[in-house]
């Protein structure tokens, strides 16, 4: 069976090159630390205007940075062509990422990745979640970023501060493009996050046993509770209505006529206090 020819390669849609890293902070350009923008040498301009996507808004020129000696790899967009012949200065999450060294060199190749649908991502701290609206802020930080991999980790900036993300996720591809699509974001709980402490819940049942389990009050008669209030001494000071004070003796004198009179209302008998009958009373009449 014959072999299909291979197509010819167009080699002016090719950008291979190999440069020597730098961190942007040598070069004094710290304005690209929260983005994934690279700043590669004039001659690198020549090679990607060559290309037919090159100068496309809608699809931008992108590129795979590979660690040689690691075979770590991200992808990343270029912000300027100032750098010197044969280096590029990259931002200082991209080194780290990369774990490179001062002056190691790493392969860049120019490609196209497909539009993002979906990201699932992981904030570092709590605090930006707390943040009012953090889906908003991350949408609007994420103009900075014309790309992103899984396993990358990207700066964000709310106020005066940095928050730090991680990227768990990406659809439909490990790598996408972050410009100029419809990208759904998902959070994952913030690596320093803790759930609040359960309170364990009473026990209905065991609480209703203990309480039939305990001996019931007894019922006490009246006589006992009226026992149990009378013997009560009053140990404080009496006071008349006009503010005087009231001996000890006096007081328990009141107390001791008001018992025997609620006694003598209990022991009532209407036939021994009867109204004797009294003839009607003769009225004369006197002359003035």
């Amino acid at each position: 069976m014959a072999r299909r020819p291979r197509q010819p390669v167009d080699v002016n849609n090719l950008f291979i090159e190999v440069y020597r890293a730098y961190p942007a902070s040598i070069m004094g350009r710290d304005e690209i630390d929260p983005t994934n923008s690279i700043i590669l040498p004039a001659s690198a301009l020549k090679k990607l205007s060559l290309m037919k996507n090159f100068g496309d808004t809608k699809n931008p020129v992108l590129f795979r940075i590979l660690n040689i000696q690691l075979g770590m790899y991200t992808h990343c967009g270029v912000f300027e062509f100032t750098a010197e012949e044969g280096t590029c200065y990259i931002p200082s999450n991209m080194f780290d990422r990369l774990c490179l060294e001062e002056g190691q060199q790493v392969n860049l190749r120019a490609l196209a990745l497909p539009p993002g649908t979906f990201i699932k991502i992981q904030p570092h701290k709590t605090e930006f979640i707390n943040n009012p609206n953090p889906k908003t802020i991350l949408e609007y930080n994420l103009r900075n970023y014309f790309c992103v991999t899984e396993g990358d980790t990207i700066s964000v900036k709310f106020g005066k501060k940095f928050y730090k993300i991680d990227i768990l996720e990406c659809k439909p591809s490990k790598a996408i493009r972050t410009l100029n699509c419809d990208l759904v974001v998902d959070f994952a709980p913030p690596k320093d996050y803790k759930e609040p402490e359960k309170i364990p819940k009473k026990n209905v049942t065991e609480s209703k046993l203990k309480f039939n389990s305990e001996e019931k009050p007894q019922k006490l008669t009246k006589e006992e509770i009226d026992k149990q209030i009378t013997d009560k001494k009053f140990s404080g000071h009496h006071f008349r209505m006009d503010g005087k004070e009231i001996s000890e003796n006096v007081a328990k004198k009141i107390i001791k006529a008001k018992k025997e009179k609620e006694n003598a209302e209990d022991n009532y008998d209407p036939r021994k206090c009867r109204i004797p009958s009294n003839p009607r009373p003769e009225f004369k009449y006197v002359e003035l």
